[in-house]
């Protein structure tokens, strides 16, 4: 259910964004007459400009506040998109007889410096939607993962995951690195936390002494050196400890492997049943709905988009009736009011059975006889992809 509630919050947000702007023009005392019908021109360039260039806040920051007075039209925001501010800017140009002036900033913002690439550093970072803890979370990032250091908020940083997604995570969860230092990281061998759900990395080379960090599946560390059982490996803050050789896949491996069997996808998925729905989680600790198939499909090697929404556009459309009979193992499956509001998604595990994160990981059913039967969701299926 990841991409619940999404259009509504940016509907909202533009209502507030609009009614914010009335009440401070209406509070300047030298507003033109005509200030408010300019203002709607200018919030309608605004809007649509978004729309045209930077359509999804997921995946791009695009937040500008006008204010008109005395003549003047200020601009103030910041966007990922240069192409859009150059665009706004001459589009407001041509508007309207007033003056322009523009402050709008383009990210990476130029206070981040050298240091604009970063890697995760925990076993699992938490991206919220604003600097703060009190934020919902909405994605989260593995140990290793790359991330774009957009801003720094104090405490927090914007942030964009390896997958496009945008928010914010506690600047102590991921290691700020140079270009250099980056690419002098990734030129070392490197091991995937693979074949377990949860692990620990020792302090030393053996289970009893003190843990390092934990780890969940799909972490990356660099290796130090490797011994017949035990490899030291390292952490991109630099701690160093011990992991059981047998857990881990060289990145190598993992990189080359090849295209999955339906089978080996429905074996994966079930390794996780039980595991909790957590709204934002993408990792062993909890998944929602669309961070349970992407994390299956990523541990083969294959990337899909952040949300349900997102995954309903990848691979090839499946026609299907309720006998299923053209459906495969692995294919996945989206739920919603319509096919232009996917809320959920599931994976196809055969006999008209699936597999998905509702409250938990759980397998349900598309047959009315089964005991796992779940007529909602049979009731709101809305596409079937087939990714592999």
């Amino acid at each position: 259910m990841k991409t619940a509630g999404i259009i509504n919050r940016e509907s909202n947000s533009v209502r507030r964004m609009f009614y914010f702007i009335l009440v401070l023009v209406a509070g300047t005392g030298g507003v033109l007459a005509q200030s408010s019908t300019d203002l709607q021109q200018v919030l309608s360039v605004i809007k649509q400009v978004k729309q045209e260039m930077a359509p999804d806040r997921r995946l791009e920051v695009y937040t500008i506040i006008p204010l008109l007075r005395d003549q003047t039209l200020f601009l103030q925001g910041e966007t990922t998109v240069p192409a859009a501010r150059d665009t706004l800017i001459a589009r407001m140009s041509r508007l309207g007889s007033w003056r322009l002036v523009t402050e709008i900033a383009t990210l990476p913002d130029s206070s981040v410096g050298a240091r604009s690439r970063g890697l995760i550093t925990i076993s699992t970072g938490h991206l919220r939607r604003g600097p703060d803890v009190d934020y919902e979370m909405i994605s989260q990032g593995i140990l290793g993962e790359t991330v774009t250091i957009l801003k720094s908020d104090q405490y927090f940083y914007l942030i964009k995951l390896s997958d496009g997604y945008i928010g914010y995570m506690m600047g102590s969860s991921i290691c700020r690195m140079t270009e250099k230092q980056y690419q002098d990281w990734r030129a070392r061998p490197k091991a995937i936390f693979f074949r377990e759900n949860f692990g620990e990395i020792y302090s030393e080379k053996n289970t009893r002494s003190f843990p390092v960090s934990d780890l969940v599946r799909g972490a990356v560390v660099a290796v130090v050196n490797k011994e017949r059982k035990w490899w030291q490996v390292e952490l991109p803050d630099g701690r160093r400890g011990y992991v059981k050789k047998s857990q881990y896949l060289e990145e190598d491996r993992f990189l080359s492997q090849p295209k999955p069997e339906p089978d080996q996808l429905v074996k994966l998925a079930r390794e996780f049943t039980g595991h909790p729905y957590l709204w934002g989680g993408l990792s062993t600790k909890g998944f929602d709905c669309s961070g349970f198939t992407k994390t299956i499909y990523h541990l083969h090697g294959i990337e899909l988009p952040r949300d349900a929404n997102m995954q309903v556009k990848e691979g090839k459309e499946i026609p299907f009736d309720s006998t299923f009979s053209g459906v495969q193992p692995g294919d996945l499956l989206f739920f919603g009011r319509s096919i232009d509001r996917i809320t959920h998604v599931g994976m196809y595990i055969g006999e008209r059975r699936f597999i998905h994160s509702d409250g938990w990981v759980r397998i349900n059913s598309f047959d009315p006889r089964h005991a796992e039967y779940n007529p909602l969701r049979f009731r709101s299926l809305r596409a079937i992809r087939r990714i592999i």
